[in-house]
């Protein structure tokens, strides 16, 4: 992190575009979250025997990872190259080291499940792998002790009317890649936006919420669309081919701050409503807040606070799809990788999909993944087709990707799920929790089914 301070848009597109990388040195990061509940099959709180704290503490113990505090309260760990954080009820994800196999992904995720769910188990809990918490309703969330998101509790009703769910309710699975430079960073953004519906078809795991069944694959990633449109919504940028990394730059300067960074007396980091309520980043860079100019630091913050299906920071995050259970995990990965991260893959996938193609409704087609899944269809354009040919291009990818880096067995397994989920030889994950919880399970006998 950096407090080099940033006094104009194009100081904030060199520090997204210092984010480059050759080729050969690119990794894959993978994050996702799970909710850890009680045996009634609530969200653990974050006090308590079986608490959140609890939890934290001896993972700290047991794994050697650094506790990251806010005030005297553990928010997360640290580890080498990876980490543990909180979202605003609880929910416990895992952001990864930055690796170049499936197989080192699966293995990363193999050895973070059998510990924390050693240390859940034992403490009398478990994880459920879902999209989002099916039976409870924002106000009966737990709490985390992060300044940031009470700030954010208070804004949210202001911009939309599913902010708070988003905050309390939903778990996501993310693939995270690289760019060698701002040309290949908008195109890589451009891609994801195109794939983001299959990829909510494929990965859909969220028919319920408020404990009943909403008709759709994924309530998830319905909901994203009345959460913050400004915030949210990149509008014809994230589908136009001659969008640059400033037209990003100047969108993110455009939108309004949750809150910036202090000091408090004591020299302890604190979250603080922008001194302004609504000033953006760019007035921020102009007119600074409570005295103090913006940094490379605020605006690294910034960026992490803007919530498009694809995001662009120092690398590209793809956020589209709903968390899953863990045979299924490294799959995000694997497919991000497969279809984006290679040139000759990338460029299939984007006229498979009909980039620069005008007459396509892209938001009607998001729309139909989030209520169909992989049955959805757009005129000519059915989602189902659109994934196999994508999955035909993956498994193109992989072997090319066998001849510079060997053998990954990881990734040929999870190939195999996806490729039965479309022919219709496994069922989808959104149809197992829907049989589950219409036949009046609680969410410790659906974690059981999602295992």
């Amino acid at each position: 992190m950096s407090s080099e301070k940033i006094q104009s848009s194009q100081d904030c597109r060199a520090w997204i575009v210092a984010g480059s990388k050759k080729r050969q040195d690119f990794r894959v990061g993978t994050e996702f979250e799970r909710i850890l509940i009680d045996p009634q099959g609530s969200p653990l709180s974050y006090d308590g025997k079986l608490g959140i704290r609890a939890v934290l503490e001896e993972l700290a113990r047991r794994s050697g990872w650094t506790p990251i505090t806010e005030g005297s309260a553990i928010i997360g760990l640290q580890g080498q190259n990876a980490s543990i954080t909180l979202e605003p009820a609880g929910q416990f994800e895992l952001s990864g080291a930055p690796l170049r196999t499936v197989s080192e992904m699966k293995a990363e995720l193999d050895a973070h499940l059998e510990l924390v769910d050693a240390v859940v188990h034992d403490l009398g809990g478990r994880a459920l792998y879902t999209g989002i918490n099916p039976a409870d309703r924002p106000q009966q969330a737990p709490h985390m002790p992060k300044a940031r998101y009470g700030i954010m509790r208070q804004w949210m009703p202001k911009v939309g009317g599913r902010g708070l769910d988003m905050m309390h309710l939903t778990c996501t699975v993310q693939a995270n890649l690289d760019f060698t430079d701002a040309q290949d960073a908008m195109e890589l953004l451009r891609a994801g936006f195109l794939v983001t519906p299959v990829l909510i078809a494929l990965f859909a795991n969220s028919p319920w919420r408020y404990g009943v069944d909403t008709k759709m694959a994924s309530s998830r990633a319905d909901l994203w669309l009345d959460v913050d449109p400004a915030r949210c919504d990149l509008g014809a940028m994230a589908f136009d081919p001659s969008a640059t990394v400033d037209d990003y730059v100047n969108w993110a300067l455009d939108v309004p701050m949750y809150f910036v960074l202090h000091k408090d007396a004591q020299g302890q980091k604190v979250y603080r409503p922008a001194e302004r309520h609504g000033a953006t980043f760019g007035d921020f860079m102009r007119e600074g807040d409570r005295g103090r100019a913006a940094t490379e630091d605020d605006w690294a913050l910034h960026l992490s606070t803007l919530f498009p299906d694809v995001r662009l920071k120092q690398f590209i995050e793809l956020r589209g799809a709903d968390t899953v259970p863990p045979q299924w995990l490294p799959a995000f990965p694997m497919l991000s990788l497969a279809l984006l991260d290679d040139p000759q893959a990338r460029k299939q996938v984007m006229e498979l999909l009909r980039d620069g193609d005008s007459r396509i409704d892209r938001s009607a087609l998001r729309a139909a993944a989030c209520k169909e899944g992989l049955d959805g269809r757009v005129a000519s354009l059915a989602l189902r087709e659109l994934a196999t040919e994508c999955l035909k291009i993956a498994k193109t990818t992989l072997s090319r990707r066998k001849q510079s880096f060997g053998p990954d067995p990881a990734a040929d397994q999870c190939l195999e799920i996806l490729e039965q989920l479309v022919s219709g030889t496994r069922q989808p994950l959104w149809q197992i929790q829907r049989d589950v919880l219409s036949g009046g399970a609680n969410l410790w006998k659906l974690a059981d089914s999602l295992s």
